[in-house]
């Protein structure tokens, strides 16, 4: 078994997620600036081999619908704007993290790929309708559990065969296996990704409803959003699911159980659209 501090230093050290979140960072604070510029984007992207060609190649699928295909990083930015380009560098980092199974927690790269871009999209809904930054928000849903991705390859690596049993609670699993959760190990990776405060301490305190005061907020939202996923399914299929009209988050935003129908509909549209950009069907 790993000492906690020892595996928190194992945990930073790793560098095999390549520069695509530190990236993702700089476009996000670029794209809120009003005086970026086309070029000043394009710039930034077009020496990341890996994530300039998934954003050439999103940008000519059915999510965009160009009506001639792009070949360079400069007509793909031009074509989607520079605010989607945050989505499309959230698409192409979701691809690059969750490219392996998780194989202690037993979970296939495919099924946590569904649930980080179910999550993407139900909190940038979330977001637009409750007057939330929805840029902000598809990245925390992005987000919300890399802490997952990184204690299992550091578990692996390091040669332990822990496994999670799929039925205790996730995050209990974790606190025994290695000392700390998934929620404080992906805040610890923002961090190093020199992501915002605010976005390190919303995937922080994911797991402690306590923490999202008020609740119309990035934090409870996320919590509102995890809680909605576990009824309808991480691809949206599930039926006759009833979200409580006693829900925190539902409560204090006013939304209302037609409303959020509405918006899963939605949702469940977007995620087969990206499905089939990415190539994942």
């Amino acid at each position: 078994m790993l000492n906690p501090t020892d595996f928190k230093r194992a945990l930073l050290a790793i560098d095999a997620l390549g520069s695509t979140p530190a990236v993702l960072a700089k476009v996000a604070e670029l794209a809120k600036n009003p005086e970026t510029d086309l070029e000043t984007m394009s710039a930034l992207i077009r020496n990341e081999g890996a994530l300039a060609a998934d954003l050439i190649r999103i940008s000519n699928s059915p999510f965009y619908a160009p009506e001639t295909l792009h070949s360079n990083v400069a007509t793909a930015v031009n074509h989607i704007g520079l605010r989607e380009v945050i989505r499309v560098v959230n698409l192409s980092l979701a691809r690059q993290l969750f490219a392996r199974d998780l194989g202690s927690y037993g979970v296939s790269a495919r099924d946590y790929w569904s649930a980080s871009i179910a999550a993407a999209l139900v909190m940038e809904a979330v977001a637009k309708a409750t007057g939330l930054d929805p840029d902000d928000a598809y990245t925390i849903g992005i987000l919300h559990a890399v802490g997952r991705v990184l204690i299992n390859r550091v578990i692996e690596e390091q040669g332990f065969t822990i496994y999670w049993d799929g039925v205790q609670r996730i995050q209990d699993w974790e606190r025994e296996a290695v000392g700390f959760d998934h929620a404080e190990a992906g805040a610890m990776l923002l961090e190093r990704w020199r992501f915002p405060a605010q976005t390190c301490d919303i995937i922080r305190w994911q797991l402690d409803p306590e923490k999202a005061n008020p609740p119309v907020s990035l934090l409870g939202a996320l919590q509102f959003t995890q809680r909605l996923l576990a009824l309808t399914g991480l691809d949206f299929k599930q039926q006759d699911w009833v979200i409580p009209e006693t829900d925190p988050f539902l409560k204090a935003s006013r939304l209302t159980p037609a409303s959020i129908l509405q918006l899963v509909s939605v949702c469940r549209d977007g995620f087969e659209l990206i499905r089939e950009s990415m190539d994942l069907d």
